[in-house]
């Protein structure tokens, strides 16, 4: 008995009031899909989709047949066309409905559903495939390779292409040629068969959905190579890409992609005409002027990098218009939206804003930098993220703008370095006013416990996280160590000391918790303890957690080192000495406070402990410093600035010429 033979055979006539119908309805789609607007376009596409399913649905409510297989996977790969479409992206309906295709091809075929395996192979296997059946089973397998490949599984896709070919060789008694494992080259080789004149008709072929895949895989591919520093090999695959079926959108992208790719090899000419060709396709312009600013940052060119920021800044205020469904299915459905990880992500207005502002800061614009800051801190508090005092929105920005306490610090730093003391007064106040019940009374280090647990806190809860409580410190410590400076900057240095000493009084909240403590009562902390319990153990903490405590604790160091500075002007040497001493033990690698420990050493007249600090600094000097200020915000970048000892070698030579008049005895 011949597969299938026992399937309830359909009458010839309702096959072809079926196929008419399918061919009645590719034909009017055509014709508005060449003549009319998008508007009535979108509606026909509702329309259509829903007599296609309507076909579908009565297609696949009889028993599966092969002599109506064909048909059937016909309208199956219209319907979904016309689906993704509308949809604009791929879903995983899509991907069920091609699985319910598939199975109902074996059940043509009398093969048992299998429990686990690949049904494409188990079906492109069979010796009773119809030929009829091979160009929809084609069209499918572009749907299906869609999917994937906008799913990151390019693995499955090459797989599947292997079966195909495997089977079409051995259909045409071709020898079998050596197949790679590349995915562009498995898809330049696939052949798709042509469709029959007297086949049904459909709204795109497989071999058009070729061309869409080769692209979008070529894409995909060489953004896979940058990002594994694979650079050769993803300038050939981007150059792929921009030879194929590329619209405007995608090939502003992949002009993008090949200008980073240039510039990262060294090839900054190439590297500006292709961003020129990207801002010229007029689609997206934010990642192309995104990647000239790191461009002319390489090659040194400030101005130029500012400007292409104020460009971005610009672009990103154009409100994005929304994309209208794509017919056929195009490359710009399979390549899906850069991550925040991706060369190709240009951030929002805030990022843009909040990366212009710091570039200037950073390069000695500082008037420009307070007019960006100011300006941001103005969009942020007038945004949807602070309206009406929302907590949770105010400490996090939100996933995709910065956060509102580090703006707020970031402004206060650039107010004092123009000198506006008062205007970073004002500002480090309304931040504090934000968070200051968020700030919690007591943080206990315990060693040992690999995750953070909240005990009793004075402090509201935030979203159940601690970790919070921790930036809320760092935050409201930070605000009170700029308060200080502007203080200072004012000649008030009293305020100033008080200032500092509020600082190290919130800095020095977090304390260890032994683990003798620890396992008293019972060894339930909560009971004698208040506070925020997390674990000690720097290589356990999870990254948001261990981050804001580095900083904590170089902002520890700088706080010390700034009140010992206020001390020194006071002409208080001695509790000058106690402070710098203090600086050197939370940051024994940090060479500042150990030079500023050294100056008030030799003015105290405590040689012998000078001589040997310096000659401790000496044996250091030819070693790598350790890399304590990579991790830093740009706040305390600044501070770091404004404590610097500006020409250490001078005042080390200073003392090694005293030391050779005056040796110790």
């Amino acid at each position: 008995m011949s597969p299938g033979s026992s399937a309830p055979q359909v009458q010839p006539s309702c096959l072809g009031l079926w196929r008419e119908e399918n061919d009645r309805l590719v034909r009017q789609w055509r014709v508005v899909a060449q003549d009319s607007g998008q508007p009535l376009k979108q509606q026909a596409a509702h329309h259509a989709l829903e007599q296609f399913r309507g076909l579908l649905h009565r297609l696949q409510g009889l028993p599966s047949a092969l002599s109506v297989l064909p048909l059937e996977l016909t309208v199956l790969a219209n319907t979904l066309t016309l689906g993704v479409g509308l949809a604009q992206r791929f879903m995983k309906d899509h991907a069920s409905d091609i699985q319910q295709g598939l199975e109902r091809v074996l059940n043509a075929q009398g093969v048992p559903l299998p429990q686990s395996g690949d049904l494409w192979k188990i079906i492109f296997q069979s010796p009773f495939l119809p030929s009829e059946m091979l160009c929809p089973l084609h069209h499918l397998v572009g749907l299906q390779g869609a999917i994937w490949l906008t799913d990151n599984h390019p693995g499955d896709l090459t797989m599947l292409l292997c079966t195909v070919m495997n089977s079409q060789y051995k259909e045409s008694g071709v020898p079998l040629p050596e197949l790679t494992e590349d995915l562009l080259s498995l898809l330049s080789v696939w052949d798709p068969p042509a469709e029959e004149l007297d086949a049904p008709l459909t709204l795109q072929d497989a071999r058009s959905l070729k061309e869409v895949l080769l692209t979008a895989a070529a894409f995909h591919q060489g953004l896979r190579e940058f990002h594994a520093g694979n650079l050769p090999l993803a300038l050939s695959s981007l150059q792929k890409a921009a030879f194929g079926l590329c619209p405007r959108p995608v090939l502003a992208q992949v002009h993008t992609a090949l200008g980073a790719c240039h510039r990262k090899m060294g090839h900054p000419q190439r590297a500006l005409l292709h961003l020129l060709e990207a801002l010229k396709a007029g689609a997206g312009q934010g990642p192309p002027l995104l990647e000239a600013a790191r461009l002319y940052r390489q090659l040194g060119h400030t101005t130029a990098e500012l400007d292409s920021l104020k460009l971005l800044v610009e672009a990103l205020s154009i409100p994005h218009s929304s994309r209208p469904p794509l017919f056929p299915i195009g490359v710009e459905l399979v390549i899906t939206p850069p991550s925040s990880a991706s060369s190709l992500y240009c951030g929002t207005q805030s990022q843009a804003k909040h990366l212009l502002a710091s570039r200037c800061l950073q390069t000695g614009r500082n008037e420009e930098a307070v007019e960006q800051y100011l300006d941001l801190l103005a969009s942020l508090l007038d945004g949807p993220l602070t309206r009406g005092m929302q907590r949770s929105g105010f400490l996090s920005g939100g996933s995709q703008a910065p956060r509102a306490p580090e703006v707020f610090l970031e402004t206060a730093a650039a107010l004092i370095i123009v000198g506006r003391f008062q205007d970073s007064l004002t500002v480090c106040e309304e931040l504090l006013s934000r968070i200051s019940l968020l700030v919690p009374q007591k943080l206990w280090l315990r060693q040992g416990e690999p995750r953070l647990r909240p005990a009793l806190s004075s402090a509201p809860s935030l979203s159940g996280n601690p970790s919070e409580h921790l930036f809320c410190l760092l935050w409201a410590s930070a605000a009170h160590l700029l308060q200080g400076q502007a203080h200072a900057g004012l000649g008030a240095r009293r305020e100033a000391l008080e200032e500092f000493s509020r600082c190290l009084d919130l800095l020095f909240r977090m304390q260890p918790l032994h683990r003798d403590v620890d396992q008293g009562a019972g060894g339930n902390v909560d009971q004698g303890l208040s506070g925020d319990v997390i674990s000690s153990h720097e290589d356990e903490f999870p990254s948001e957690v261990c981050l804001p405590m580095k900083i904590l604790q170089r902002l520890k160091s700088v706080t010390l080192i700034s009140r010992g500075l206020e001390w020194v002007a006071e002409g208080q040497d001695a509790r000058a000495l106690r402070d710098f001493l203090l600086g050197v033990q939370v940051c024994p690698g940090d060479r500042n406070a150990s030079l500023h420990l050294l100056h008030v050493l030799w003015r105290l007249e405590r040689k012998e402990e000078a001589v040997a600090l310096y000659q401790r600094l000496e044996a250091q000097a030819n070693q790598q410093q350790e890399d304590s200020e990579g991790f830093l915000p740009q706040y305390l970048e600044s501070f770091m600035n404004w404590i610097r000892i500006t020409d250490q070698e001078s005042f080390m030579q200073e003392l090694r010429k005293s030391l050779q008049r005056h040796p110790c005895p």
